[in-house]
């Protein structure tokens, strides 16, 4: 049983990578490439996803815009969140309860704004980070663990104007026209994530028809190019499945890990901008 908590609680930073490192693997993608001639979403649209081991569940992520446009440095914005929870066995030993969030400009497709509020165990992370576009700056603000009071403050330098941050990435790379792209091509995008600018890259697999609970809908198949660890069995296992419409909705995720397969599924959308893909 030490064995099975230890290892939950080693994975679990992993398990967040299915919810936000394919967000963020994803994220950067529209950067130079052709965007679809309409928006893929509207304020108020919700995703609902949860993850299983096998017949275990193991966590619930929530993607949610408000329905309420805000205004960021006097732009428009969208509000994102993105929350994250575990459930069943994996809450018993290592709770799980996130918060991740960007203010999106809705001409501009930059995040202004990007904040996380993380609760792993006994693991605490609070932080916001400004991005000043225009002048390529981002400023970290460090925050109490506690009580979300600032601490510090860290400015770093950006090498583009276009930068994205986890959240943000996703609903960017929601935007990019998949009929431009070709079949095996690997696009490498920036984000800044951890103090500093990360390097990112997945790989357009091509297209399949894939079953889900919304039922069975045409999908865009892509890997983002990730390295093996302690929970990953192999090089780029994570797969990733979104919807082969204007949505491009995340439908499903699954990853080989040393228990077996981790299924990341979606369970409900609400308010979505255009019809999903299904076949019938």
């Amino acid at each position: 049983m030490a064995f099975v908590k230890g290892s939950i609680k080693n994975g679990m930073k992993h398990l967040l990578l299915i919810f936000f490192l394919t967000t963020l693997s994803l994220e950067m993608t529209a950067q130079g490439y052709l965007l679809a001639k309409e928006r893929p979403f509207n304020p108020g649209e919700e995703i609902e996803l949860k993850a299983t081991v096998g017949f275990i569940k193991a966590a619930e992520a929530q993607l949610k815009i408000s329905d309420i446009i805000y205004t960021m440095k006097g732009r428009p914005t969208f509000k994102i969140d993105v929350f994250a929870n575990t459930s069943g066995l994996f809450d018993f030993f290592s709770p799980v309860r996130d918060n991740w969030g960007t203010y999106f400009d809705t001409t501009r497709n930059v995040p202004h704004q990007f904040y996380r509020f993380i609760s792993e165990g006994r693991f605490r992370k609070n932080e916001i980070l400004y991005f000043d576009q225009s002048d390529k700056r981002v400023t970290v603000a460090k925050l109490e663990k506690e009580n979300r009071q600032l601490k510090e403050k860290i400015e770093h330098d950006m090498t583009t104007n276009e930068m994205q941050d986890m959240v943000s990435g996703y609903y960017y790379l929601r935007m990019i026209d998949f009929d431009k792209i070709k079949v095996g091509e690997i696009i490498t995008i920036n984000t800044f994530f951890d103090d500093k600018e990360k390097p990112f890259s997945i790989k357009f697999m091509g297209r399949e028809v894939v079953k889900t609970k919304l039922g069975k809908v045409n999908a865009l198949i892509l890997v983002p190019i990730m390295k093996k660890d302690g929970l990953f069995e192999e090089d780029n296992t994570l797969k990733v499945w979104l919807s082969d419409d204007l949505n491009k909705i995340p439908l499903k995720f699954q990853a080989k890990i040393f228990v077996g397969y981790l299924e990341v599924d979606v369970k409900s959308v609400k308010n979505l901008r255009h019809p999903l893909s299904i076949v019938q």
